[in-house]
């Protein structure tokens, strides 16, 4: 694929070389927390014997102690020693250096990605950006256009459409915000009924007090507000879905172990989905992470960085926010942006003037795109709203447009994410990458994968496209004349109809996106309807317009 720099860092690939060279090292990172230690072990292993051969290092006691499992199907621990008494290389050390251990590394510090408050906006310039205000004139996402042809919830197969939030906190009672429940747990009865290996989870999962109680807090609901705020209900901001569904997992205490048992959950979900056809589980297509380490290295992370090609395989993708600095990630490293996982998608911050925000990292094989991050409103605890900058408020969007693509009404779409959901994935991003604006911002001067912002109806018409997706789309000027095409997308031809505007006498031209006429046609007759022969057309996006003599009614198609 195209835009695709990062090296392929498929989780089978990892646990061979790891397996074959037990010997790699990992080099220390300096903020962890002293004598813990996550280790992911081999399919069958015991942990209580692996504790047992520790129990003493050179002689001394090392107290090493069983904290909890992140992770049962992947078979990864949290272990802790008496970090006083036995040098703490030394032990990751001996660790690596077993055959039953696949990776063992600290249990590093986390950071939220965000900044301070700014003022409130009444204008959601990141969806539809007039130039109000003295911002940039289509410095946005392209939502709009994109709500003409879906505004999510539901695959054409009759999927719910799940985006997992990972963060500190969530507002579940919030008036604007749907969140998904498991309806196969009974909540509060200490029972895990649903058989999942999580007792109680009919909210989510809070995986630092390892439980279903899902704590209140901002920066997780502003979070899920720009992804998934429920839309055209005349109460607070519409997200990038108007329908989705929201699982909320606290997966973020500021120590890494929370985040890897917090990812595993939503693998698991999702994983259960896939094994029963839909009967268990939940369709998680895409999932958040607005945290991180400034200058992680991921050869110090190895565990974190592999969770994302673990849920990729079972065809989660994942947006990440990178640093609130203007630094660049290749050369200094983040976490967990410069990790090189295909199903990652890593995202800086945007300003409504379609600049980086000087306060967000770059890079050019590690952060894949630029979304609108500052001074976006969204959703605040207590169904109260607000503005918030950084790129905890970029990401999100990027998770919000995957779930968009995958409710398309295409069936071919819904045959690839059941068959190959993995390949699904990957495709999704391709689409993301491939529909951004381009910015001479992110191309030249802060260079990052793509060279460009998100714009989701471009990400929706190339998935379209791709799929043979049967899309009628809505005039674009918010003109009275309702005009139709079809097929959209088109072959040889596009026939062409229109409402409350005699076609009789106009004019139909078939322009590119920079309004250039390719192929005009002026209709004498009295018909209903025309067709245009577009069989000498590339493939993509053009302009059909209509001029009757009044302002030219226009609408969008796709040429296959």
């Amino acid at each position: 694929m195209r835009f695709f720099r990062k090296s392929r860092f498929i989780f089978a690939t990892l646990l061979f070389a790891l397996a074959a060279n037990p010997a790699i090292s990992f080099s220390q990172q300096k903020d962890h927390v002293p004598g813990d230690l996550l280790v992911m072990l081999k399919k069958g292993i015991d942990i209580n014997a692996l504790t047992r051969a520790f129990s003493s290092l050179e002689g001394k006691p090392t107290q090493l102690a069983v904290e909890r499992n992140l992770s049962q199907y992947l078979n990864i621990w949290l272990l802790h020693f008496d970090a006083v008494v036995i040098e703490e290389n030394k032990m990751l050390s001996s660790f690596k250096q077993r055959d039953e251990v696949i990776a063992a590394q600290f249990n590093h510090y986390l950071e939220l990605r965000n900044t301070p408050d700014d003022a409130l906006f009444s204008q959601q310039w990141n969806m539809l950006n007039t130039g109000q205000s003295g911002q940039t004139m289509g410095a946005d996402i392209d939502a709009a256009s994109a709500w003409d042809l879906t505004t999510g919830g539901l695959t054409a197969g009759g999927d719910t459409i799940v985006i997992a939030i990972v963060d500190q906190g969530f507002d579940l009672n919030h008036e604007d915000i749907h969140y998904h429940k498991n309806y196969h747990e009974i909540p509060g009865n200490g029972i895990d009924d649903d058989e999942n290996g999580y007792i109680d989870d009919y909210d989510g999962w809070n995986s630092l007090d390892n439980n279903g109680n899902i704590p209140s807090d901002y920066h997780g609901t502003h979070v899920t507000g720009i992804a998934g705020a429920i839309g055209n209900n005349s109460v607070g901001v519409a997200g990038v879905n108007w329908n989705v569904q929201i699982l909320p997992v606290k997966g973020y205490s500021g120590v890494e172990s929370i985040v890897v048992a917090g990812y595993s959950y939503v693998l698991d979900m999702r994983r259960k989905y896939n094994e029963t056809n839909g009967a268990d589980g939940a369709f998680i297509v895409s999932a958040n992470s607005s945290f991180g380490i400034n200058n992680g290295q991921p050869a110090n992370f190895p565990l974190w960085c592999a969770m994302y090609d673990s849920m990729g395989v079972y065809g989660i993708l994942h947006a990440t926010a990178t640093a609130n600095s203007t630094v660049n990630v290749d050369v200094v490293g983040d976490m967990p942006t410069a990790c090189p996982s295909d199903y990652m998608i890593s995202v800086t911050n945007t300003t409504a003037t379609d600049q980086k925000n000087p306060t967000a990292g770059y890079g050019d094989s590690t952060i894949d795109l630029g979304a609108p991050g500052t001074n976006i409103v969204s959703a605040l605890p207590a169904n109260t709203y607000g503005a918030k900058t950084g790129t905890s408020s970029a990401s999100p969007h990027v998770a919000g447009a995957v779930a968009l693509i995958y409710s398309l009404p295409c069936e071919g779409l819904v045959e690839d994410f059941r068959t190959d959901p993995a390949g699904a994935a990957l495709r999704i991003k391709n689409f993301i990458m491939e529909g951004v604006d381009s910015l001479d911002d992110l191309t030249n001067n802060f260079p990052t994968v793509s060279g460009g912002r998100l714009n989701v109806y471009n990400s929706l018409m190339l998935a379209a496209a791709y799929y043979h997706c049967n899309v009628g789309i809505s005039e674009v000027d918010n003109s009275p004349h309702n005009i139709f095409v079809y097929p959209n997308p088109a072959g040889d031809w596009l026939y062409v109809s229109v409402k409350n505007l005699p076609l009789a006498g106009s004019t139909l031209s078939v322009r590119n996106m920079l309004g250039q006429i390719l192929i005009s046609e002026k209709l004498s007759s009295s018909v209903k309807a025309a067709a245009i022969d577009v069989s000498e057309l590339n493939a993509g996006v053009y302009l059909l317009a209509v001029d009757s003599g009044n302002p030219a009614a226009v609408i969008r198609f796709v040429k296959e």
